[in-house]
């Protein structure tokens, strides 16, 4: 996520952006194509140039485009990868929803088992926004689930949430829910559609 005033590099023949330059782009392969650029998200065109002038988008044929294999996590169910394809993409989003007690919260603190015993190392943050820690540690009990390398957050706040992510830099992030986050930047109610695209965005 980047922040304002952060600096970013985006490829001037595809558009591709990332946070750090790089010779090539790993998108459509074209040489010293990366230029550095600031993040405004309340300008006009977030993403300025050095020089303050706007970066405009540019059309590429998709011919030149370069898939790139990002590589799938398991989520260690058969059926929940089935239906993200194969395993939850690295960095990428992924909207769980349903009526409430269906067992959201208990396929993501398996899905946090699940990924912490194929991962090498790292850590998961799990935010909560509606149970307790207590709560989400005693289903993880009674589940038998190996959990410890789990980060829980009990926070409403967004920027709660983005100080524990650089702090953090997890390999997967949980937020339960989305709908009960808020930010002041947005206002002061949780759940609203400004809310919820401002998040979802700085997120």
């Amino acid at each position: 996520m980047a922040k304002k005033g952060s600096v970013v590099y985006k490829c001037s023949n595809c558009g591709y952006t990332q946070p750090k330059w790089l010779g090539k782009c790993p998108e459509c392969g074209e040489w010293n194509s990366l230029e550095e650029c600031i993040v405004d998200p309340n300008a006009a065109s977030p993403l300025l140039k050095s020089d303050g002038s706007a970066v405009k988008a540019k059309p590429v044929p998709m011919s030149k485009i370069i898939v790139q294999d990002e590589g799938r996590i398991s989520t260690g169910s058969a059926e929940f990868d089935r239906v993200l394809g194969g395993g939850a993409t690295k960095r990428s989003a992924v909207l769980i929803g349903g009526e409430p007690g269906i067992g959201k919260s208990t396929l993501l603190i398996q899905t946090a088992a699940s990924v912490l015993k194929s991962a090498e190392k790292g850590r998961i943050l799990y935010v909560s926004g509606e149970e307790s820690a207590s709560q989400i540690k005693g289903r993880a009990v009674r589940l038998g689930l190996d959990v410890g390398a789990v980060e829980i957050l009990c926070t409403l706040r967004l920027e709660d949430i983005l100080d524990a992510l650089d702090s953090l830099n997890p390999v997967m992030v949980i937020i339960d829910s989305i709908q009960t986050v808020y930010s002041v930047q947005a206002g002061l109610v949780p759940g609203t559609v400004n809310q919820l695209k401002y998040c979802a965005n700085e997120l």
